[in-house]
């Protein structure tokens, strides 16, 4: 316990001394919405009261309201993460356009903004961003190095980047260099997109394995008054915590398991 006091202190100690959360190698915390905050609070109250209700085992019903809480926080990570790869799957389409733009005689940056324009929303502020930076004289390489920094991905990294050295090297093969960096990225999403379709059933056994217990012990207690009052005990108790905990670090493991791989940002 004095530990666990030592470590949430020291954490404390940092976030008011920094003023930023802790991060891990490669991937950054970021505080979740304050939206998603309150609907997870909302979703413990509301799961811990009708597994109360319905079991009567407040130990069961405090580790269902906690799983119930996590869920809002689910949501919103799916959310950024179709976002992040409606992106990256945006980007070969863009290329293609922005090769048949300079194949037409445009230049670099009036042909990037004019395909990046055309996808998806993200991208369209951005191409806003870029025509502003570029109109009022602040240079078409330094607008996507902003980009980079905002849009935050490895694929966009590989193409900005890209773009940036194609046009200060300018001359005729900028639209081969174009086209190359097209083939490659459209070869990688398809790819990841495969494997990622092939973990699918790897994802849905996991959760599987994850929910049944709770599915069974709640049919238990709820059906069976002896097993009910067992769970009451401290024994019981004790019981439930260890299933609490050991759900938790199978979720964080089946996740890692059933993920892919993240691609490392260049030169950042």
């Amino acid at each position: 316990m004095r530990g666990l006091a030592a470590i949430a202190a020291g954490g404390a100690v940092w976030v008011l001394v920094t003023g930023r959360l802790p991060t891990l190698p490669g991937r950054p915390l970021r505080p979740p919405p304050a939206a998603t905050l309150g609907l997870s609070m909302v979703a413990f109250v509301v799961g811990t009261a009708l597994a109360l209700g319905l079991l009567a085992v407040p130990s069961a019903a405090l580790a269902i309201g906690g799983f119930t809480a996590t869920t809002p926080f689910l949501v919103e990570a799916a959310r950024r993460r179709r976002a992040v790869e409606q992106v990256a799957g945006a980007w070969p389409d863009v290329l293609a356009r922005l090769r048949a733009r300079l194949a037409a005689g445009e230049t670099l940056p009036d042909a990037f903004i004019a395909a990046v324009a055309a996808g998806p929303a993200p991208l369209a502020e951005a191409a806003r961003e870029v025509a502003d930076a570029v109109a009022f004289g602040d240079g078409f390489a330094p607008a996507l190095e902003r980009l980079r920094d905002r849009l935050a991905d490895p694929t966009a990294d590989r193409v900005l980047v890209t773009l940036a050295a194609a046009h200060r090297t300018g001359g005729p093969h900028v639209a081969t260099i174009v086209g190359a960096l097209a083939g490659s990225v459209a070869d990688e999403i398809r790819l990841r997109k495969a494997h990622d379709a092939a973990l699918t059933e790897q994802r849905m056994t996991a959760a599987v394995a994850l929910i049944a217990p709770w599915a069974l012990l709640t049919l238990t207690v709820a059906t069976n008054p002896q097993a009910a009052a067992a769970y009451r005990t401290s024994a019981g108790t004790v019981v439930v915590g260890i299933g609490a905990v050991a759900t938790g670090l199978g979720f964080v493991l089946a996740r890692r398991a059933t993920r892919l791989s993240r691609l490392p940002r260049v030169l950042r």
